[in-house]
């Protein structure tokens, strides 16, 4: 494996939901339960900067592929400030072989919008030297071998009742990625109270590549799981792979004027923060009520949207970043893209624990280099405790 370290420094086939569910509301599940299904509908307190919703969890069936085993849930979002509507997404939870040996609690997402589960996203498959040439297979599989539950969120409706055609990036919200990223931290609230029954004894632990890796930074930051102010749980460590991208959103968005930004990886190489108009199209402007992103980089950086500095992980209202959650942060020597740059602006805000680690000939879709894929499984089974 090829790594080094600084201290200084995607659509599946989707699941289908079983037939016969009762619905169970918090705070009386576990009175409620019946044999094939769970219901919970979760009230959360507030965190620290942003609000999140409430999340109502159904179980359902999980579709034959990735990690088999697994239980789903169907999970409905509703109450995040600022969007529209109800939200649904998949949550696959598989349990360690020795639950009495338990080492802890896994949270997995994928890049874009999140419309995958990590061990069956077309991103992370082609290299050889993983099983089945599905190395985001193989990381789920090795963590959930040394004794951790793992869970998967994929942002798409397993019942394909609700329109989220760009996954948990489905605005408008006046604020965007940041408003919008309250669905993830929803979720991750609801299984932590209501499936995981708020345990307090595990770590809980999260990984996810560029705008999956986003969602935990917007998490630890602006949604008080990076300390025990929020509305839990806390994450105990968290590991960034390829970002987070939105790092600095102002930046990004300002096409030929973004500034370039020394990296570490790849070593003494300067990138640009400019999103380009591809990747504004397909991953910012869907967030917004309008393409806010495209006509900023149109305009080189003269028409920016009133609030992108505030949307950002390092943004405009927030302390600096300063958490008791342990964060790493992966980056691989062949990505050339903003990401890096712009998540390298949140990388060094940190003033709390952090590492940083650049895996040689890894691209932007990290977990799916093999090196990648097992710095990942060595760095959650290690630091997850």
């Amino acid at each position: 494996m090829a790594v080094a370290e600084s201290s200084s420094l995607q659509d599946p086939k989707r699941a289908q939901p079983s037939k016969q569910r009762t619905a169970l509301f918090y705070p009386l599940v576990l009175a409620c339960l019946l044999a094939a299904a769970i219901l919970a509908s979760v009230t959360p307190a507030q965190a620290s900067q942003n609000s999140i919703g409430k999340a109502t969890l159904t179980q359902g069936t999980c579709q034959g592929t990735g990690l088999p085993n697994g239980s789903c849930y169907r999970a409905v979002v509703s109450g995040c400030p600022e969007a529209t509507g109800d939200f649904a997404a998949t949550v696959k939870i598989n349990e360690p072989a020795n639950l009495n040996q338990l080492h802890g609690t896994v949270f997995f997402t994928t890049g874009g919008t999140g419309s995958s589960f990590y061990d069956y996203d077309s991103e992370f498959q082609g290299d050889v030297r993983c099983s089945g040439s599905n190395c985001g297979l193989l990381v789920v599989q090795q963590i959930n071998a040394a004794n951790y539950r793992t869970v998967q969120i994929e942002f798409v409706d397993p019942e394909q009742l609700i329109s989220e055609p760009d996954g948990w990036l489905t605005g408008p919200a006046a604020d965007g990625p940041r408003a919008l990223a309250c669905r993830y931290a929803t979720v991750v609230h609801a299984v932590w109270s209501i499936l995981l029954n708020r345990d307090a004894s595990h770590p809980v632990c999260a990984t996810g590549n560029s705008g999956g890796g986003a969602l935990i930074a917007y998490a630890i930051t602006q949604y008080g799981m990076g300390n025990t102010s929020g509305p839990g749980p806390m994450f105990t460590m968290v590991e960034t792979t390829s970002g987070p991208p939105y790092g600095r959103i102002d930046r990004g968005c300002a096409g030929t004027a973004a500034p370039n930004l020394s990296v570490s990886c790849p070593s003494g190489v300067k990138l640009s923060e400019d999103f380009k108009i591809q990747t504004a199209q397909s991953f910012i402007d869907p967030a917004y009520p309008s393409a806010v992103c495209s006509a900023d980089i149109n305009s080189n950086g003269k028409r920016v949207y009133a609030s992108f500095r505030h949307d950002s992980v390092v943004s405009d209202d927030f302390p600096t970043p300063s958490y008791k959650t342990v964060v790493r942060a992966l980056f691989g020597s062949q990505d050339l893209s903003a990401a890096v740059p712009l998540g390298t602006e949140w990388y060094n805000a940190i003033k709390s624990s952090k590492t940083a680690v650049c895996v040689a000939g890894a691209p932007h879709a990290l977990p799916a280099d093999f090196d990648g894929a097992e710095t990942i499984v060595n760095d959650v089974t290690n630091h997850c405790k």
